[in-house]
């Protein structure tokens, strides 16, 4: 067969083609599985270079002894096929040597052999293929070589850059077989290990391959290590591991390592986790913890998240107060633990824990609170109160929480030591802080206002109030002084513990001093925390505390112990004792102030004051905008109120204002509203928007009375007691419920405030007045006629005239009587004169003062039967009682 048979070309005299047709055969015939065939092939390959370049063609294999070439490579291929010897360093230097002795023209020969049989060739030492490369400068001659070769080339070059896994010498005793296989798969797994994700290199580890493992003992430190780092278990790595801590135990980095270990094996390594986050805060130690906590010690869970909470701040920067990086100075959580309490929020927790979540997530702090506050007094419980007194404690608690011991779980030692870092954070917000700085400068300068910047809606406004959040007692000097500053403000935007301070203030009491001891200042806040919810959410927080609130002990110098007295006398429904709310008294005006719902204001048995109305028309307009005309006329009742601030009267003018209506009725009817002389609706129009005429004939008559004029009268007994059948009727819209009420709040506003009388006082006749009922009408007109007639008889015979004075002046104190009568009735001069005319017709007409019933309401003449109320009842009562409605159960 002829050279060119063994390459498959035609003869030609293009080197390139005879290198390319080797190339291309070259796989076919490995020099380890067919070296005879490898042989026929590079001496057909040299043969067609031969006969290109016009030289003579070589002599046959059995007719001439080989060449210097063809016995270098041969030598080369007995090299790489000897087991013993492929892998050793020393026997390739032989090699290298034996070709320095070649002549040149012999070592260019077989150069592009030697490179065919490495590129070729399996699994190699890169050590003893660096010494063939560097022996015959490949690296040098890359320019030199075509494109294809030259690429191949140095490809080879990179792989053999990388040192060797660990001395292949140690394989010479080893067949090849298993020596291609060892080194297959430990330089996979540094491949996977480097370059591709650790589950791949995982997945690796975990096939059933039964395969030799190297001899060298300095190669498994390295392996160990690897497959501690993809999460490998290794029992060889795991002892390893544990010998060197006990060597160097302070060594972190084996720390590391052997906590890692641990865990592959299941073993328990909290206190290798627990002092590598102490020492270095590692995020992994962090992860490791959390998932250990949640297993074995989940009431502990949300603590843990918080502890670990690192966000960085930055204080002491002069920014002016209405810039927004002032937010960057004030302690926050990161979106890492953002997302911790994200995963914490759905996995099974205990109460306490599980309303924690919540509260950090942005609910309510209510639900936990109620369950700290109603929690024995346990470690745990502790733990949870210093967490939550990061947040709303004021200095002396974060002084407390600096000096708190850890217990003796093996995890306290990480809460307090995470507590402690947020509370020197906290501490350093709260006395660096610009906008606190500003507030604490306005309060001790007498006459200054607050800065603009802390009135307007800036980042140092809400920074300002989160710090008055916080739970503190103020004195009084500093009370009077914030109300100084906060009263251009809108009350709402005040937190509640400064509004109870006030309104304590304004009716001369105070909370009692904040003691020092930690003990005693939690039985302090707890108390104070039982106002505060009241404030807040008092039907949620009554419902919480339901079994609680007898067991919570209270001092009776705190106001607390008032309300909680109140509330389990009445031992009623947190609804009904929102309800039955008086807003006379400060701490229950102040509770009240906040329940403004339609549900709360129409339920009450006393008429809610227009403060409260007004917030209700603002915060739910959604709710009533179904009923234009009672928001209408809601609106225009608030514009006229005069005890309703200016700002408040004029945002209701505004919405009034703003309806609209095609009818060419509306513009009159809106403009009648706002002058405060509304005018009537025809029938139609009430039928057709879904009101009954009666009562908003009824509602505009009283508006009329009570709006227009400079002396605004009350209406009558009969239009109050049609009103409050409306507002009782559920039919009634709710818009126009409320209008009503206003409309009974301001009359009874208005009911004159006469003095209690007692039923003697009736019969001071000189009191012209007054009112007169029935019964004393009536006695004390038969007494008079009973002792003027006999005196006047007796008188009589001494002197006539002296008998007609007498007689003049019975006369005239009855006619007191009646005008006292009359006045019991609503009436006044004038009917008093038509009576007295009228009488000299119709001589019983002054029969009707005995037996027409008197007015059951105070009108302006005072209050009926002498008395101030009867039973203490206010306006609405009254009128539900002579209506005969029965309030229904709440």
């Amino acid at each position: 067969m002829s050279c060119w048979e063994h390459l498959g070309i035609e003869p030609t005299d293009d080197q390139n083609s005879i290198r390319s047709a080797y190339r291309a055969r070259l796989p076919d015939v490995h020099p380890e599985r067919d070296p005879e065939g490898f042989q026929a092939l590079r001496g057909a390959y040299e043969d067609a270079l031969r006969q290109a370049r016009g030289e003579a063609p070589a002599a046959s294999a059995q007719s001439a002894p080989p060449s210097a070439s063809e016995q270098a490579v041969q030598q080369f291929v007995e090299l790489l096929q000897d087991a013993g010897r492929r892998f050793r360093p020393d026997a390739w230097q032989d090699y290298c040597r034996m070709l320095d002795q070649l002549p040149l023209d012999v070592l260019e020969s077989v150069d592009g052999s030697l490179r065919g049989l490495l590129l070729s060739n399996g699994p190699l030492s890169h050590r003893c293929v660096n010494l063939l490369t560097e022996r015959m400068a490949w690296a040098n001659r890359l320019m030199q070589m075509p494109f294809e070769e030259a690429e191949a080339l140095d490809q080879l070059l990179q792989r053999i850059a990388e040192p060797d896994p660990f001395d292949l010498a140690s394989l010479s005793e080893w067949p090849t077989v298993a020596q291609v296989e060892n080194l297959w798969y430990v330089r996979t797994l540094d491949h996977l290990f480097r370059n591709r994700p650790l589950q791949e290199f995982r997945g690796w580890c975990s096939l059933h391959l039964c395969l030799p493992m190297p001899a060298d003992p300095d190669y498994y430190p390295r392996l160990y290590r690897q497959c501690t780092l993809a999460g490998v278990a290794l029992g060889g790595a795991l002892e390893h591991y544990q010998a060197l801590h006990e060597q160097t135990p302070d060594d972190l980095d084996i720390q590391y390592l052997l906590a890692l270990q641990k865990q592959h094996h299941d073993q328990d390594a909290l206190d290798l986790w627990t002092r590598l986050w102490h020492e270095r805060e590692m995020p992994e130690a962090a992860a490791w913890i959390l998932a250990w906590c949640a297993h074995h010690s989940p009431e502990r869970l949300p603590l843990l998240i918080l502890a670990f909470n690192r966000s960085q701040i930055e204080l002491g920067h002069e920014h002016p107060l209405d810039a927004y990086q002032l937010a960057d100075g004030e302690p926050a959580q990161t979106p890492q633990t953002l997302a911790r309490w994200q995963r914490a929020a759905t996995s099974e927790l205990p109460s306490l824990a599980r309303t924690f979540v919540a509260w950090q997530m942005g609910d309510s702090e209510w639900p936990f609170l109620a369950e700290l506050l109603g929690a024995a007094d346990t470690p745990l419980t502790r733990l949870y109160r210093q967490a939550w007194l990061l947040q709303r404690g004021d200095e002396a608690d974060l002084e407390h929480l600096l000096n708190l011991q850890a217990g003796d779980h093996p995890l306290d030692a990480v809460l307090v030591q995470g507590l402690q870092h947020h509370a020197r954070q906290q501490r350093q917000w709260l006395r660096e802080s610009p906008a606190l700085q500003a507030l604490q400068q306005a309060l001790s300068s007498p006459g200054a206002k607050l800065p603009q910047a802390l009135g307007d809606n800036t980042v140092a406004r809400a920074q300002m109030l989160r710090g008055l959040r916080r739970l503190r007692r103020y004195d009084q000097a500093t009370l009077q002084r914030l109300g100084e500053l906060f009263a251009p403000l809108s009350g709402w935007l005040l937190p509640p513990s400064l509004q109870l301070q006030l309104t304590l203030q304004r009716s001369g009491r105070t909370l009692p001093e904040l003691p020092d001891d930690s003990d005693a200042r939690w039985h302090w806040q707890r108390q104070t925390l039982l106002l505060l919810g009241l404030l807040e959410q008092p039907e949620q927080w009554l419902e919480q505390l339901d079994k609680t609130l007898a067991d919570l002990p209270t001092d009776t110098e705190h106001p607390a112990h008032e309300a909680k007295t109140q509330l389990l006398a009445n031992a009623t429904t947190p609804r009904r004792w929102l309800l039955d709310l008086d807003e006379g008294d400060p701490l229950q005006g102040l509770i009240a102030a906040g329940q403004v719902s339609p549900d709360i204001l129409l339920g009450s048995p006393r008429l809610p004051s227009v403060a409260r109305i007004g917030a209700c028309a603002a915060q739910y307009s959604h709710e009533l905008a179904g009923d234009p005309f009672g928001q209408m006329l809601l609106d225009a009742l608030l514009h006229h109120d005069p005890d309703l601030p200016q700002e408040e009267r004029n945002q209701a003018l505004q919405r009034l204002l703003a309806f609209t209506c095609p009818g060419v009725w509306f513009e009159p009817f809106r403009e009648g509203l706002v002058k405060g002389r509304p005018q009537n609706l025809a029938q139609s129009i009430c039928t057709d928007n879904g009101l009954v005429f009666a009562t908003m004939q009824v509602i505009f008559d009283c508006m009329r009375d009570l709006l227009s004029g400079a002396k605004p009268h009350l209406p009558p007994t009969s239009q109050l007691r049609n009103l409050q059948k409306a507002k009782d009727a559920s039919s009634t819209p709710t818009a126009v419920r409320l209008a009503i009420t206003l409309l009974l709040s301001r009359c009874e506003r208005q009911q004159p405030e006469h003095a209690p009388t007692t039923w003697r006082s009736q019969w001071q006749m000189w009191r012209l007045g007054g009112r007169l009922n029935r019964i004393n009408f009536t006695l004390q007109t038969l007494a008079l006629v009973g002792a003027a007639l006999p005196l006047s008889l007796l008188v009589d015979k001494l002197s006539s005239d002296l008998a007609l004075a007498v007689l003049a002046g019975t006369v005239l104190v009855v006619i007191t009587c009646m005008l006292r009568r009359l006045h019991d009735m609503s009436r006044g001069v004038g009917t008093l004169l038509m009576l007295l005319l009228g009488s000299f017709m119709l001589p019983y007409m002054l029969l009707v003062l005995f037996f027409w019933p008197g007015d059951p309401l105070p009108n302006r003449y005072g209050p009926p039967n002498g008395s101030r109320t009867q039973d203490g009842q206010g306006l609405q009562a009254r009128l539900r009682q002579l209506n005969g409605f029965r309030e229904p159960a709440s």
